[in-house]
């Protein structure tokens, strides 16, 4: 999804917080049945690769289903003063650097309000 599809949908909101100290791009999608990482931005991150003990199909924005098999640990999203340590997949994104989906907004009892 770009910054524009994010604009214009009803089940997403965007903004800028710090992970691990840096500003990033975030995208929380009540849509996305996971939470992803950017690949770009893992490497970023500095932080080790983790792999799946089994890997995932996932369905992209695009409408194809790609593999994922990586994840990263300890990343720390500052929400306003709110730290959240997190456990993040791995994956190829075009416009933002994480995706908050259904699983980060279900344990974190958050809701996308407009």
């Amino acid at each position: 999804m770009n910054l524009k599809a994010a604009k214009e949908a009803s089940d997403v909101t965007s903004g800028t917080f710090l992970v691990n100290g840096l500003s990033t791009n975030i995208l929380f999608n009540s849509g996305a049945n996971y939470s992803f990482v950017s690949r770009k931005f893992d490497g970023t991150l500095a932080l080790p690769v983790e792999k799946l003990a089994n890997a995932l199909i996932v369905e992209v924005d695009s409408g194809k289903f790609v593999p994922v098999s990586d994840y990263i640990k300890n990343i720390v999203i500052d929400l306003n003063g709110n730290e959240f340590h997190e456990e993040l997949l791995s994956i190829e994104l075009n416009a933002f650097d994480i995706v908050l989906g259904k699983d980060w907004l279900s344990a974190n009892d958050a809701e996308i309000l407009f």
